[in-house]
């Protein structure tokens, strides 16, 4: 039989829904069936926490509180809808979600199924003791008043609000949208003062956006001192009188998007909430910190009960929390060391932050907590990691726990240490049967040094296919175990299924990635500057080949986005080392991607001589392993073209190539549980049935 069926003939098994595998192997099925979690967030009163899981396609929404933890919604088909923007209202009563993701560039929601009538983007709010959600309609950032009685969301530029009528504890009906502005621009970033008066919002307009300050009873707003510049990220303070905000420096008109620019550093502002005056409290100082690194959270500004406004900074070459007085002076690190922080949360009282970072083990994450006096203290440790910090009452917090073979879930701790689960169910994931991944460091062939973690087969031969695994971002970092985003979550999966097939695998933290600090994040010459990245991916290259129980001869590469553009430049420039790819949307030509990008020629043509001797357009000639490529056509990220012309050019010179073409997916291929099956079952199949598992 040739290689072409039997490849063929794997794709078709390993796509089957529950497919039977040989025994001691597992099916793709069974490792991809672990639950997602998607969202942890908790009441401002920290009494209800409420999660989203993705469990095998089916995406829905939990609520706990009291330790019973229920359904809130019912979606029980693949449809592909996506689900987050969870809110509260104070006592957790009312919830509100939007179901239906993100829109592309013709204003349209994702539509992966294909359904005749495609899908909307619509806000619910549920009563989070029971009965069944509301619909509100069509629009998104829905954001609930502190009482509970009040609905604000965003609707094609205007600001939206709707009042919900309870009868106790339980929601009875929803009033008639009403219309409080229509503005220019967007609305998003909605924030309550504390008493439920006043509403602040982002106005992004572009290059340029402001801060709005809406007040409910005069039916007025005002904007905080409009400036040139991108105003962004309010926070209140407590007694509900000012609102600080941060303010980044707007665009310039002829600035070359691929030549740097010392642009002026960002700011932090506070305004009377009355009038919105507002003055400047803190400047970042030029240098590294000067561009702001938002953390991965909702708020970026957080306004502690003592009046002093924490925020990320990265002036110490790691992005981590300062605080400084609302009313202006010194701003003071209350973090110091080689790690960041990543996502935050405010505690209920106000009194301090509670955060996930790698301090004092940087290739994972832990929960920590620190007050206004810049004493750090840790909350969780261990071989797992946790991420999604959430706030509860008494100092508790909820959050996910997730190992290498310990599936996502969603913890609590008490103040006092105690711990419980809150689900979801594992699934059929093959927990026994998956490998502890190695956490290794080696040299980049320049000798950067570099993280990264290897599956070994747990199989007791002595020689192994080999396979690079590079990530994608670049601003990635994978982890020894599950991952906090889901396309990484299903390629920690995935490098799992391939070390169960019987190849040795290594995952590559390369240069641009996350957590290792400014310099290593913002390398020079990466990407369409010169391709640095590349440097670490020999280096793994070379360490893989290093080890007695790998096969040289048989050594594949694989990834997705920027993970599928090292993929590509791997297979054009050494086809020599690597026998077989599988590239997930990768970007193969930077030149065309400029362009793209921004509707013109842009770069000087040193610079896109640069670009394009980067990308693997450039060496395909020397490009002769075969390759799977796999894209949605409805990629927000990289556009379709570049799948599309890899695939012509590599054909005509009589390489090898198999395609899976996903109509109106995104980015990932992954909002169909069915679509992840086949685009996996695809490309690996047919890396293992070239490499000879």
């Amino acid at each position: 039989m040739s290689l072409r069926r039997v490849t063929l003939a794997l794709i078709a098994s390993f796509t089957m829904l529950g497919a039977t595998a040989p025994a001691s192997h597992f099916s793709l099925d069974a490792v991809l069936s672990a639950p997602y979690i998607d969202e942890v967030d908790a009441s401002p009163d920290g009494t209800t926490v409420a999660y989203i899981a993705h469990e095998r396609g089916l995406r829905n929404v939990y609520v706990a509180r009291d330790g019973k933890v229920g359904r809130v919604t019912a979606f029980d088909t693949d449809d592909g809808e996506e689900i987050g923007a969870l809110a509260f209202s104070r006592d957790g009563g009312a919830l509100t979600y939007v179901r239906g993701g993100g829109y592309n560039r013709e204003g349209a929601v994702a539509n992966p199924r294909s359904f005749p009538i495609p899908p909307e983007r619509m806000i619910w709010v549920a009563d989070t003791h029971g009965g069944a959600p509301l619909s509100v309609g069509v629009g998104n950032s829905p954001y609930l008043s502190p009482d509970g009685s009040r609905l604000v969301y965003a609707s094609h530029g205007r600001l939206m609000s709707v009042d919900l009528a309870w009868d106790g504890a339980t929601l009875k009906s929803l009033g008639k949208p009403v219309e409080l502005l229509s503005i220019r621009g967007g609305i998003g970033d909605e924030r309550f003062s504390p008493d439920g008066s006043k509403l602040a919002f982002s106005n992004g307009r572009g290059d340029h956006g402001f801060i709005v300050i809406y007040d409910f009873a005069a039916k007025s707003y005002v904007y905080a001192t409009p400036a040139f510049a991108q105003d962004y990220a309010p926070a209140w303070s407590r007694d509900g009188k000012r609102v600080a905000f941060l303010r980044l420096p707007g665009d310039r008109e002829e600035t070359d998007p691929y030549v740097d620019v010392r642009e002026a550093p960002w700011e932090i502002w506070v305004a009377d909430a009355a009038t919105g005056d507002a003055h400047r409290i803190y400047r970042a100082p030029l240098g590294r910190g000067q561009d702001f690194y938002n953390l991965d959270a909702n708020d970026q500004l957080f306004w502690l009960a003592d009046d002093s406004i924490v925020f990320p900074s990265e002036r110490s070459g790691w992005r981590q929390l300062w605080a400084i007085p609302a009313s202006g002076g010194a701003a003071r690190p209350l973090m110091r060391g080689n790690f960041e922080a990543e996502s935050a949360v405010e505690s209920v009282d106000g009194t301090r932050i509670v955060y996930a970072t790698n301090e004092g083990d940087i290739d994972r994450r832990h929960i920590w907590s620190v007050g206004a006096n810049g004493v750090p203290r840790q909350l969780t440790a261990g071989t797992s990691d946790q991420w999604f910090p959430a706030a509860l009452a008494g100092g508790g917090i909820a959050y996910v726990d997730a190992g290498w073979k310990t599936v996502p879930t969603v913890m609590t701790r008490s103040a006092g240490g105690a711990t419980a689960s809150l689900g979801p169910n594992s699934g059929s994931f093959p927990a026994d049967d998956v490998v502890r991944p190695q956490l290794v460091t080696f040299r980049s062939t320049d000798g950067l040094l570099l993280h990264g973690q290897v599956f070994v087969p747990n199989d007791g031969k002595a020689k192994h296919c080999g396979v690079i695994f590079t990530h994608g971002g670049s601003e990635r970092q994978m982890l020894p175990g599950f991952h906090y985003m889901e396309a990484y979550a299903n390629l920690y999966e995935t490098n799992q299924y391939l070390a169960n097939r019987g190849c040795v695998v290594v995952s590559i933290n390369y240069r641009g990635g996350i957590m290792y600090g400014h310099d290593f994040r913002e390398a020079k010459k990466k990407g369409e500057r010169g391709g640095s990245e590349y440097l670490d991916l020999m280096g793994g290259t070379r360490y893989l080949l290093s080890r007695s129980d790998v096969d040289p001869k048989r050594v594949g590469i694989y990834g997705l986005s920027y993970g599928g553009y090292l993929t590509a430049l791997g297979l054009a420039r050494h086809s020599d080392i690597f026998k077989a790819g599988f590239d997930m949307a990768g970007v193969h030509n930077w030149a065309t991607i400029m362009d793209s990008d921004y509707g013109r020629p842009v770069g000087t043509p040193a610079e896109r001589k640069i670009a394009y001797d980067a990308s693997p357009a450039a060496a395909i000639g020397s490009w002769t392993s075969p390759v799977f490529l796999a894209q949605g056509d409805d990629d927000r990220n990289v556009p379709f073209s570049q799948g599309e012309d890899l695939a012509l050019r590599l054909r005509a010179k009589g390489v090898e190539v198999q395609t899976a073409v996903f109509p109106n997916e995104t980015h990932e291929m992954t909002l169909a549980y069915r679509d992840s099956l086949r685009m996996f079952g695809g490309g690996l199949g047919f890396l293992l049935a070239h490499l000879g598992e």
